[in-house]
């Protein structure tokens, strides 16, 4: 057995074959790592009892080379007496429709989506891609220039998933070549006398691949000259690690999130006590379990919700595709329209707070909201949560009560020299408008000591020389959480 198709045999070991029948759709190009991978799969069918369908795509930019290279595939197809599909595709229409930033990036879909499309007319549910360890080392470089994490680094893996971009439709992709060099795959073709087509966008200098295969790869090589092997190398490790990750992400996600009303939810004490790195991971989870995918999740955008995460007050930040992420009471809330579930219940009227007596902390209780008001010592450290504050005892005048906002009011934030229109705060925080009509607010002779949720008051905050210190909690009606 040649060495090729001995490597494409223990893949499709790994796979499954020959333990139950399996169908391929197999894209072939017409070019030799295609038309290697398409005869060796063919050798290989008496020991794996494959079905496979042969599967070529026109991306419709290079003319009439582009037919004869469909005409050639369907003719290979029928010499080896396979069914084969040939489609049409226009990736520069698609890239303008769905506004995707580069054409390789929208050839790439168009051509996964025929792929599955065939996949799914045919019944054949995996899809076999000739990819090499030269192409694997491209993609590695490729993310290590963009600057990403370890699950990018892994390049291409043997098998994966494939969805679409907007997350509805998913396809299985099977690389059984990864382990072969494009070298040993031109030699396979010459010494089966396997007939090849060569694909002249594969010298175009505007495509990244093509300027990092052609330019960049020579200059690496001077340094070191198994620059290839160096990058497949780190591409294995990175697999192992991404891999013993997701098995953390998987206990951890199981611990800290949950799905309400459509909204991914993530609980915010558990989600702070992860390691930052799995903090992260899990965000990102998050954003693909919302989305479908994780496409379009850039580094701006996990840090974006990692800041929000550490967030001592209620917030809202944009994600792509129309996704928002909301800090609610203890909750990151992920979806489409996470405002609308608004963390404050109404409260109509005004509502006196019970205040402490000695040592035993009062317990209020107001529609929707349980407030816990407890005496502390001075010198404690002040916890960087939204719904709760430690104020000045001794700076509020007379009792504290509980209402919403009323014409007038004004408010001086934590940290300002005077005080504003409080409507203009709820402005600058971004506080949705239909909210604010129900965010409570902890008001005293003096002012509004509290906006919950948000900030204090800068005349009522704690003090060095701070004799006396209230510590105001508000937690859910139903909640079992006393001071």
């Amino acid at each position: 057995m040649h060495h090729l198709e001995a490597q494409l045999l223990a893949s499709l070991q790994r796979l499954g074959c020959p333990s139950r029948n399996t169908g391929m759709v197999v894209a072939v190009s017409g070019g030799p790592d295609s038309m290697a991978l398409l005869h060796a799969l063919v050798a290989l069918r008496k020991q794996t009892n494959l079905n496979i369908h042969v599967a070529h795509l026109d991306h419709d930019f290079r003319g009439d080379e582009a037919e004869v290279d469909a005409r050639f595939v369907a003719q290979a197809a029928t010499c080896l007496g396979l069914p084969s599909t040939i489609g049409k595709a226009d990736p520069a229409a698609y890239q303008k429709e769905n506004g995707v930033s580069s054409f390789e990036e929208a050839a790439r879909e168009v051509r996964y989506s025929f792929l599955r499309e065939v996949s799914e007319e045919t019944g054949l549910g995996i899809i076999a891609l000739g990819h090499t360890s030269d192409d694997l080392a491209e993609t590695v470089l490729m993310r290590i220039m963009r600057g990403s994490g370890t699950r990018g680094l892994r390049g291409m893996v043997e098998l994966s998933k494939w969805r679409s971009r907007d997350g509805d439709k998913q396809a299985t992709l099977f690389r059984p070549m990864l382990g072969v060099s494009k070298e040993e795959a031109l030699g396979y073709c010459a010494e089966k006398n396997i007939s090849c087509r060569r694909d002249t966008g594969n010298v175009m200098m505007r495509f990244t691949r093509n300027r990092v295969r052609h330019n960049l790869f020579p200059a690496l090589e001077e340094y070191n000259p198994n620059i290839k092997g160096a990058l497949v190398r780190l591409s294995r490790i990175a697999s192992l690690e991404a891999d013993y990750l997701e098995q953390e992400l998987a206990e951890a996600w199981s611990s800290v999130a949950g799905v309400e009303n459509g909204e991914v939810v993530l609980y915010v004490p558990s989600l702070q006590a992860l390691h930052p790195l799995m903090q992260r991971l899990v965000l990102a989870r998050a954003y693909e379990e919302a989305s479908g995918s994780r496409r379009r999740l850039g580094e701006a955008h996990i840090l974006a919700m990692v800041r929000m995460l550490g967030r001592a007050s209620v917030g809202i930040t944009n994600l792509p595709k129309g996704l928002r992420l909301l800090r609610s009471y203890d909750s990151l809330i992920m979806g489409k329209d996470p405002e609308a579930a608004c963390p404050f219940p109404e409260i109509t009227g005004s509502h006196p707070l019970d205040l402490p007596v000695a040592d035993t902390p009062a317990v209020t209780h107001i529609p929707g909201w349980k407030v816990v008001v407890a005496e502390e010592p001075a010198g404690r450290p002040i916890p960087n949560e939204p719904f709760e504050a430690h104020l000045d005892a001794l700076a509020i005048a007379g009792g504290l009560e509980v209402r919403v906002r009323r014409p007038g009011d004004r408010f001086q934030p934590l940290g300002a020299d005077g005080a504003r229109k409080l409507q203009d705060f709820y402005v600058d925080e971004k506080v949705p408008r239909h909210w604010r009509d129900r965010v409570p607010l902890v008001v005293s002779d003096a002012g509004i000591a509290w906006v919950v949720g948000y900030r204090p008051a800068q005349w009522a905050r704690v003090r060095q020389d701070s004799a006396r210190v209230y510590r105001l909690r508000f937690d859910p009606a139903n909640s079992d959480i006393m001071g």
